[in-house]
Formats: C-alpha cells, sequence, structure tokens
C-alpha cells in the first residue's frame, strides 16, 4: 500500500465523518434527517457512514430495520426495489450537501442468513443501484461477529436487548470476580479448537463476496472488523482494501490502542471506524471523544470516525439500551461535534503529516504526541499538568474550540509550532 505521506488523495483522505446505522430507517424521519445533515455539516463534518441493510443488533423482519418502503430483504432472499431506491435517495441529499457516504452494505453474521451467493448479489444490486454517487463501500460490519451462531437468536424480529448472551453476562456480572474468570477461560479453552476453524469459514465467505464486486465499481472498498482485529486479519485478499482498519470499540481498556494501532501501520493508510462513543454506557464524554481525535490523527489516521450513542441507534431511551438509555435527541445536542469540527477545520482538515509521529508516554498513560505537518509541529498533551515541559507555540484548547494567550495549569492542550 501507499505511504500515507506520499499517496494521491484518495476518497478517504482527511474525513471527519458521522456515525449513523439506522438512518435509513423508520426510526429517522425525513426532516430529523435532513436536519441533522445540515447540523454536521455546518460543524465541519464531511462523510456519513451508514448501512444500506439490515442495521446491527435487530432482526430482518424487526420494525426498526424497516425503512418508510419495507425492508431491506427478506431471508428468503428477496430485495426491495423501493428500499434500494429510498436509499438512493437520502444518500444523494447527504451528497448534495458535501457529505460523502460510507455505504455498509451488511453485518458480518447476515451472511449466514442470506447465504454467500444471495449476499454477493445484495451487493451487486447496491453497486448497481449507488455506484454514480460519490461512496465508500464497506463490505460488512464487524464481519467476525457471532462466529457460534448466536445471530439465529435474533430471528425474525428479535433485538440484541433479549439476546441470551447478554442475559448471561448479566447474571455472570453478579459473581464474585474470581468466579466470573474461571468461568471465561473455561469457555475460552473449550471453545478455542474451534475457532480457528469458524474464524476461517467467515473469512472465506466475505473474502469471495468481495472477490465477485471487486472489479465492478472504481469506488474503494473497506471492512470493518471486532474490537480485537484489525482489516488485514480478515479477508484474504486485504491488497484489495483501501485502507487498513479496525475499531478500537468501547472499553476504557482500549484507550492506549487508539495511538497505538495507527503507529503499528505506518506505511499503510489507516482508520478507526469505531473509536469510543459518547455517552455509551453513561461514557466517554467531550474530554474523552477530543482525546481520541487528537490522538488518533496525530499517530497517522487517515481519517476521524465520530459516534454518539443514541444517534447511532436513533434511540428513544429504550430501544438497544443495553448500551445506555441516551436519546437522539440528546445525542444530537451533544456540543461535542462542534468542537471536535473546529478543532478539525483549524487543523488537519486539509493538511498531510510530512513526518512520523512521535510519542511519550508512561505505560497507558499518554503524555504527548506530535506530529509535523508542512512548517509546523502540532503537539498534543491529554493534560498539560503532566508534562515536564512544553513548547513555546500558539496554544489551542480543545475543549473549548479556541486560542489562548497564557498556557493552562491543567488539561488538553494542543501546541502548534513553526519552524
Amino acid at each position: 500500500m501507499l505511504n500515507k505521506s506520499t499517496a494521491p488523495d484518495s476518497p478517504l483522505d482527511n474525513l471527519l465523518v458521522d456515525t449513523w446505522w439506522f438512518a435509513l430507517t423508520q426510526r429517522l424521519p425525513d426532516e430529523a434527517f435532513a436536519a441533522l445533515a445540515d447540523k454536521r455539516v455546518q460543524q465541519g463534518f464531511t462523510a456519513v457512514q451508514l448501512v444500506v441493510g439490515i442495521p446491527p443488533e435487530v432482526g430482518p423482519e424487526n420494525s426498526s430495520a424497516a425503512s418508510p418502503v419495507g425492508f431491506p430483504w427478506t431471508l428468503a432472499g428477496t430485495f426491495n426495489e423501493a428500499y434500494l431506491n429510498f436509499a438512493r435517495q437520502r444518500i444523494a441529499q447527504l451528497n448534495s450537501r458535501g457529505l460523502r457516504v460510507i455505504v455498509y452494505g451488511a453485518w458480518g453474521h447476515q451472511i449466514e442468513w442470506l447465504g454467500q451467493e444471495r449476499m454477493t448479489a445484495w451487493w451487486r444490486k447496491l453497486i448497481e443501484t449507488l455506484d454514480d454517487l460519490d461512496v465508500v463501500y464497506c463490505l460488512t460490519g464487524e464481519s467476525n461477529i457471532w462466529l457460534w451462531g448466536e445471530a439465529q437468536n435474533l430471528l425474525p424480529d428479535k433485538t440484541t436487548t433479549t439476546f441470551p448472551v447478554n442475559r448471561l453476562k448479566e447474571l455472570v456480572g453478579y459473581l464474585p470476580y474470581r468466579v466470573q474468570g474461571l468461568l471465561i477461560g473455561w469457555w475460552r479453552n473449550r471453545q478455542r479448537p474451534y475457532l480457528e476453524q469458524k474464524l476461517n469459514q467467515r473469512r472465506q465467505q466475505w473474502s469471495r463476496v468481495l472477490d465477485e464486486i471487486y472489479g465492478l465499481t472504481s469506488h474503494p472498498f473497506i471492512i470493518h472488523t471486532l474490537p480485537q482485529e484489525v482489516s488485514s486479519q480478515v479477508i484474504d485478499s486485504p491488497k484489495r482494501l483501501a485502507a487498513v482498519t479496525t475499531q478500537t470499540g468501547h472499553s476504557e481498556t482500549m484507550r492506549a490502542a487508539l495511538w497505538q494501532r495507527p503507529l503499528d501501520h505506518p506505511d499503510q493508510p489507516f482508520i478507526n471506524l469505531e473509536p469510543w462513543y459518547e455517552g455509551i454506557n453513561g461514557q466517554f464524554g467531550a474530554e474523552d471523544q477530543l482525546f481520541a481525535y487528537w490522538v488518533s490523527l496525530l499517530a497517522g489516521s487517515q481519517s476521524y470516525c465520530y459516534g454518539a450513542h443514541g444517534l447511532w441507534n436513533v434511540g428513544d431511551g429504550q430501544f438497544l439500551a443495553h448500551w445506555g438509555n441516551q436519546t437522539f435527541a440528546e445525542a444530537s445536542a451533544l456540543d461535542t461535534p462542534r468542537l471536535i469540527g473546529l478543532s478539525h477545520q483549524q487543523f488537519l482538515a486539509t493538511r498531510r503529516a510530512n513526518g512520523r509521529p512521535f510519542i511519550e508516554a508512561n505505560k497507558n498513560q499518554l503524555i504527548t504526541i506530535g506530529q509535523t505537518f508542512g512548517e509546523e509541529l502540532i503537539q498534543f498533551f491529554p493534560d498539560v499538568a503532566q508534562a515536564e515541559t512544553v513548547p513555546k507555540g500558539r496554544i489551542w484548547l480543545p475543549l473549548r474550540g479556541r486560542w489562548a494567550q497564557e498556557l493552562p495549569t491543567a488539561g488538553p492542550v494542543v501546541i502548534i509550532k513553526t519552524s
């Protein structure tokens, strides 16, 4: 793959992406769809990722998977032409506002519902319907999710809120930590002999779909993974993918992965498609979101993907509330996207890194990370009080979205120094 510092501009360069998995469902009415698009454009976002098909965590006949013109497809493999036209219309609306759309054609387990042949046919229909629009194609979300047949519990119209796995986790959560650890270890040892076989089967299925459709379009392909993986591990022909991609998921234990994963791929385009969502399980507020943005891009990520619980699922406080009860209205009112947009517009929307990132960390505690862009050094301090020395330069306060005359005594700071 091309080095990020020398690669020509691509449809994946310098995007600021919002996450709307349920954007084509009847959960998001036309007026709310248009208002959110206008708001994100005003805030400086340049792309949206959404699912054209059955969104995650619901069965194919659940009402929350349906668009205003019906379901995308049936379990019998019949495709809904009216839905495809509706998807084209909404994506065109986003394009008309200057928003590129990352189109997810499915979620990983759904290939077992439709079968490989019909999933390939579905992707052919997507390309036929959308290929003249401003899109990037994501083959599937979480390609290796539910390898053990758990997705059958969603059929035909269930959600993960009542998923047996979630109920089991809830029950296990009441046990002492030592007992929890013993149970988890026993389960992993029991399943280990079969895991590689399951992984191979899923990888082969999605790889064959990509093989069949790759030559039908000039738009780039990417793939979305589980938190413990990167894209090169889940597809047989990673060179057909336009970037190394991953998700770091929604756990504080993945904090260091936000900067370590792009650093692990210094000569390849890299994107974290799902860092922690704002408000998920009541966690990861504005400071965490600005942290994730700055460390991701300074470590070498090609673009940045924001997400908010309540917005990705168009939540009402009850739908998929095992992830938290933040609603769509609450998520839409968050000020964080504006702050991220201000940082992006000020610094990274048009710049291209021309050096290697440098980093100072104490185990998983980041002290500072920096990168050169042209004649400028941009250096981020998650908490300036933890730094022994801070270079002189212009001072940007990411949590305020403004410049400062004096260095604060604590909190996140960005220093911009011109050589």
